[in-house]
């Protein structure tokens, strides 16, 4: 698929941009009379903001090229403007010109719209008002609510919210901070270990939850999904994702007993190293977009159901390695029965199958 504008988008663009330029600078009218009667002088074209090729200006290259040509990523410019803002990728960057579209929609409606089309406005700019924190593009896309627009505000908002988060744990597991360190003496280490461990299996219980919860939220094939429970659901799982780098910085910067390196060093980067697999999730329902307007095979009675299996689970022979840990560190009845029966609990809660599960007709 070719990542040009549609006919039918380049004709929206211009009339919701009233034929003027959305430069806020420019906004001289790009239609005009012809020498001939039967036409008019068009000056103005659809313009991509996230760039259409790989040598275009502010190219982004994990789009689809299904995406890069929607009406979402488009702006009505002048032919000067639209040179101008090409040549100069950097000082003309994405949320600026996502930034113009706002301002120039909001213009033509207040300056030229009826009080109908102002009240309209109005209701539209509340809706979008519980995305006000978020990019340029997360707005665009509930305001436009293109084709697929569900996935894209969910691959949108997980990449906004969660990249800090991962950048954390990076940063954590590379050794670029640290903190004063808890010291936990020899009689409080095993309670210490049993706290552990519990914790570990409390923090993975709601993510399969979280998932069932998000891919709910998108509505069944042909019915618009829920922007706030998409959002909703997008801020619970950077809660939980938080929570396990909270945790990953009490086990990296507690001062155990010796002898409790070993088990400290089995479950370093255990939640961790399974969160990374929400960076995936952009890039997965990035994936399905790319399918749109292809001849994928699915129809209205029978779409297409994408299934993506990620597997958040313990590396092998690490139950074996703990156990054995803690039979040498001579943890026994009953608390040795306890912490066995927290360790089985968290593999149980561990070892878990998600399905993103995403349907195309």
């Amino acid at each position: 698929m070719v990542p040009d504008f549609s006919k039918a988008t380049v004709e929206t663009l211009s009339k919701r941009a009233a034929f003027m330029c959305s430069n806020p600078d420019c906004r001289v009218s790009t239609v005009g009379p012809h020498s001939e009667a039967s036409k008019a002088t068009v000056i103005g074209e659809a313009a991509h903001i996230f760039g259409a090729r790989a040598a275009s200006a502010r190219y982004r290259q994990e789009m689809s090229d299904q995406v890069r040509g929607e009406i979402t990523n488009g702006i009505w410019l002048c032919v000067n403007c639209h040179r101008l803002v090409d040549r100069d990728g950097d000082r003309f960057p994405p949320a600026l010109l996502f930034a113009w579209r706002e301002e120039h929609e909001r213009y033509v409606t207040t300056a030229l719209g009826t009080a109908t089309d102002r009240i309209r406005f109005d209701v539209a700019k509340a809706e979008l008002a519980p995305f006000a924190a978020y990019s340029p593009i997360v707005r665009r896309i509930v305001a436009d609510k293109p084709k697929g627009w569900e996935w894209r505000l969910t691959a949108e908002l997980m990449r906004f919210l969660n990249e800090p988060v991962f950048r954390r744990l990076d940063d954590l597991e590379n050794g670029f901070y640290t903190r004063s360190l808890q010291p936990v003496s020899a009689g409080e280490a095993p309670t210490w270990l049993k706290s552990c461990l519990a914790e570990m299996s409390r923090l993975v219980t709601p993510l399969p939850k979280l998932i069932d919860r998000l891919n709910a939220s998108w509505g069944p094939p042909g019915v618009p999904g829920d922007a706030l429970e998409i959002d909703h659901c997008c801020r619970l799982i950077q809660d939980a994702l938080e929570e396990i780098v909270k945790h990953e910085e009490r086990l990296f910067f507690v001062q155990l007993p010796e002898e409790y390196e070993k088990v400290r060093s089995l479950l370093k980067d255990r939640l961790g190293s399974q969160a990374r697999h929400f960076r995936e999730y952009p890039e997965i329902l990035d994936a399905a977009l790319a399918l749109m307007e292809t001849d994928h095979g699915g129809t209205k009675d029978a779409p297409l159901v994408i299934e993506k299996v990620i597997t958040f689970e313990l590396p092998e022979k690490w139950s074996k390695e703990m156990k054995r840990e803690l039979r040498r560190l001579g943890i026994g009845s009953p608390l040795g029965q306890q912490l066995s029966s927290g360790l089985l609990s968290f593999l149980m809660a561990s070892v878990v199958v998600w399905f993103l599960v995403a349907a195309l007709f």
